[in-house]
């Protein structure tokens, strides 16, 4: 049995404010602007990712964003991992592993389940907190959006999992916490599904959406339920 994870709201308890100002102050600092040009730089950012979106399901990736900003600043680009790094640091309020996720992991790799990660996230971001919080070394293998350039729930973001792990949806379930990217995205990818809600998850009044396979109330649930299913 396959176990394919989302990873921010069901793995890690993540929540970060873009909008502070001194976020923005202190990139623009970083670029050499000024702190005063904080709204510029915000303003820039933004409008870069609006112009590099190709609408759809389609996953932009941010270190090119963060690469043109430099570029016109006529500043080696070899530094816009960094850049990130600081401006995910400083727009950051909490980030932690749920109660038991870790252990859980190891023990459904210990039962013989594949392991893996699915997520809609920033490579530029998301390998560095997978290293800091302990689990990068947990998954049998990873894709991110960013990398792929699609996002769940559509269906090619999955079929690139699929691809890239040599597994296929009628041995594997998704984990997740969004009942649009996660649980729809499974179910179009002809998964089964579990669904916990955290308070990340995203709320879809406007829309018909179909229920997951099974629902947990907490990570001890998950945990229970997936090793009756290996």
């Amino acid at each position: 049995m396959n176990f394919v994870f989302d990873l921010y709201g069901t793995l890690i308890d993540i929540w970060t404010d873009e909008s502070r100002e001194e976020l923005w102050e202190g990139i623009a600092l970083l670029l050499g602007d000024g702190e005063e040009n904080g709204d510029k730089v915000k303003e820039e950012y933004l409008t870069l990712c609006r112009e590099m979106h190709r609408g759809g399901y389609h996953e932009l990736n941010l270190l090119c964003v963060f690469e043109k900003m430099l570029e016109s600043r006529d500043v080696d680009i070899s530094v816009a991992p960094s850049l990130a790094s600081e401006f995910r640091r400083m727009s950051m309020e909490r980030l932690a592993c749920f109660d038991g996720v870790e252990d859980m992991l190891r023990e459904l790799k210990r039962n013989g389940a594949g392991v893996y990660l699915l997520s809609n996230a920033q490579s530029c971001f998301t390998v560095d907190e997978l290293k800091s919080t302990g689990l990068y070394d947990l998954f049998d293998g990873i894709v991110i959006s960013s990398d792929i350039g699609v996002k769940k729930p559509c269906v090619d973001a999955f079929a690139a999992a699929f691809q890239k792990f040599g597994i296929n949806a009628e041995n594997s379930m998704y984990i997740g916490n969004d009942l649009r990217d996660d649980i729809l995205g499974a179910a179009n990818a002809g998964m089964r599904s579990l669904y916990i809600h955290t308070e990340q998850s995203g709320i879809y009044p406007e829309l018909d959406l179909p229920d997951p396979t099974y629902t947990v109330k907490n990570h001890s649930e998950m945990k229970s339920l997936l090793l009756s299913l290996i």
